[in-house]
């Protein structure tokens, strides 16, 4: 096994490594685990030679820059995660190992192994009980709380989603989970870990504001229909097992976390003229 710590000490991260192998991983992704131990989280996973999931980078080199850029915003007040070091298999085709970080503060913005039940993506794959589903008190309850959340928690979610985009870092806005909410730490970025190909010319420069003017309104829910995102929109038949009251309280919670998300992103330099091009591409649950 090939180590490279940068910020957590070898035997800490050998000692969490053999907690994680005796443990149930508190989440999972496609090709990944999470096990949750005290203030770090472990993530297993079999991609680490691969930079945005598919293009190679076999010596690693995105990744100790990833690390480093990491750790600069987050001492510049950025709520990116950092990444403390990796250890891998070097001899395994896609990289096989795990990354070592600091826990997220608080709970994600919404859990999508709950909220799945609900998306458009999820009826198409499989029936579910709706009422039966742990979802139906779940959504109204998490949409309530994210309404109550104070506008200066917004406005920084945006300029961070900016700073990390300017530093040519991929935030991925596909799953809501990606983004923990804590009352002392406000919003928080994870799964960080690919570079944008424009930083190796196989891809023009994104613009950060343009892509904030739409993935900022991720803490909102999005109606069927939606050209951003549709396979987290909300299905229109899950949604309506709720309730007639629920759904109006629901769709009420929406428009203020909407109003907060828009308001956010006029702060942080976007005009109303660019904001009105941008939501174009989104349909918003309760609008």
């Amino acid at each position: 096994m090939e180590e490279k710590y940068f910020y957590i000490e070898a035997g800490k991260a050998r000692e969490l490594l053999s907690q994680s192998k005796e443990m149930k991983a508190a989440k999972h992704g496609i090709d990944s685990r999470v096990y949750l131990i005290g203030e770090y989280a472990v993530l297993s996973t079999s991609r680490l030679k691969l930079r945005n999931v598919a293009t190679r980078d076999d010596d690693l080199a995105y990744l100790d820059e990833l690390i480093e850029t990491l750790m600069r915003l987050r001492e510049q007040g950025v709520a990116a995660v950092p990444i403390l070091g990796y250890c891998f298999d070097p001899d395994s085709k896609d990289g096989t190992g795990y990354i070592f970080q600091p826990r997220a503060k608080g709970q994600e913005l919404y859990d999508d192994e709950i909220m799945k039940e609900y998306y458009v993506w999820a009826r198409k794959k499989r029936r579910i009980s709706f009422n039966r589903s742990r979802a139906k008190e779940y959504i109204p309850a998490r949409t309530n709380f994210i309404s109550k959340i104070p506008q200066e928690h917004f406005d920084k979610f945006i300029s961070d989603m900016i700073a990390i985009s300017d530093n040519d870092i991929l935030i991925d806005c596909m799953g809501k989970s990606n983004f923990f909410y804590d009352a002392d730490a406000g919003f928080q970025f994870i799964d960080l870990d690919a570079h944008t190909d424009n930083k190796y010319g196989l891809a023009e420069r994104c613009d950060s504001r343009e892509l904030a003017r739409v993935c900022g309104f991720t803490p909102c829910h999005f109606a069927a229909g939606t050209t951003a995102f549709p396979r987290i929109a909300l299905d229109e038949k899950a949604i309506s097992k709720l309730g007639s009251e629920a759904l109006r309280q629901l769709a009420r919670d929406n428009r203020v976390i909407f109003a907060k998300c828009k308001a956010a992103i006029l702060h942080n330099g976007s005009s109303q003229e660019q904001l009105n091009a941008s939501l174009e591409l989104l349909k918003i649950f309760g609008l």
